[in-house]
C-alpha cells in the first residue's frame, strides 16, 4: 500500500533505482527525473508527500517557487555530494531536511519518515491554530473596544489579557463552569506542538525548553493525542 508518494529531481537518478523497491515495501512510492520542467509537470499531475531536489537544481529559485506552487506546503529535502556550509536564501528558507550522498536505504528512509512525521504535525498545529482561532472570532469585538486589534508591538500579556477579557463576558458559549480548562487546555497544546515542531521532534529538547522533565511530556503529549515524530536521541 502506497503510503505517500515521493518525487526525486535529481541530474543522477541512478542511486535511487536500487532502493526504489526496498522503499516501496515501506510504502514509499518514488517518482524520479533529471529535469526541473519534467518535475514541475510531474508535481502538477501527483499528490506528492516530500520531494527530494538536488542542491545544484535547488539553487535555481524558479524551480523551489514552481514545486511549491504545484504541491504547495510541500516538504523539501536537499540531497548534497558533500557537507553544506551555506545555501541560498530560499533554499534555507524552503528546505526542511538535507541528505547527503552516498544514500543508503536506513538513511533515506529515516529521513522520509522524520520529515512526513513533521508535516503531519505542522499540519495539525495548522488545523489547531485554526480551530483556536474560530473558538475566539465571535468574541473579536464587543462594542466597547476591548476587541479592537492588539497594537503593534504588544507584550503578549497585552494580547492574552485582551483576548480573555472579551470571552469572559461570553462564557456560556464554551459551556458555564468549562472556561479555565478550556482556555488552559488550548494554550497548553498548542505551546506543546509549537515547541515540538520547533525542535524538529526532539523530546529531550522539547523538555529541557518547557523546564519539565521528559516523562512529564510524553505523558501530555499522549493526553492532548499529539503525535511526536520519531528522533534518535
Amino acid at each position: 500500500m502506497v503510503q505517500a508518494k515521493i518525487l526525486v529531481l535529481d541530474p543522477d537518478t541512478q542511486p535511487y533505482e536500487p532502493l526504489k523497491f526496498d522503499l516501496a515495501a515501506h510504502g514509499y512510492e518514488i517518482h524520479t527525473t533529471m529535469t526541473a520542467t519534467e518535475a514541475l509537470s510531474l508535481a502538477g499531475a501527483h499528490a506528492y508527500q516530500a520531494a527530494l531536489i538536488a542542491l545544484p537544481l535547488a539553487q535555481d529559485d524558479d524551480v523551489l517557487l514552481g514545486l511549491q506552487a504545484e504541491c504547495p506546503g510541500l516538504p523539501l529535502i536537499i540531497v548534497s555530494c558533500q557537507e553544506v556550509r551555506s545555501m541560498p536564501p530560499l533554499v534555507v528558507q524552503l528546505a526542511d531536511n538535507t541528505v547527503g550522498k552516498p544514500l543508503t536505504l536506513d538513511a533515506l528512509r529515516l529521513m522520509l519518515d522524520r520529515t512526513l512525521e513533521l508535516s503531519l504535525l505542522r499540519s495539525r498545529l495548522r488545523r489547531e491554530r485554526q480551530h483556536w482561532g474560530e473558538v475566539l472570532a465571535p468574541f473579536s469585538t464587543n462594542g466597547d473596544g476591548l476587541g479592537s486589534p492588539a497594537p503593534i508591538g504588544a507584550s503578549l500579556d497585552e494580547v492574552l489579557v485582551q483576548k480573555l477579557r472579551t470571552i469572559v463576558p461570553n462564557m456560556e458559549v464554551l459551556g458555564r463552569g468549562t472556561l479555565h480548562r478550556a482556555v488552559l487546555s488550548h494554550v497548553e497544546k498548542l505551546l506543546l506542538s509549537v515547541v515540538l515542531a520547533e525542535c524538529r521532534g526532539n523530546q529531550v529538547r522539547s523538555a529541557e525548553i518547557l523546564g519539565i522533565n521528559r516523562n512529564t511530556l510524553r505523558k501530555k503529549l499522549r493526553e492532548f493525542g499529539i503525535t511526536s515524530p520519531r528522533r534518535n536521541v
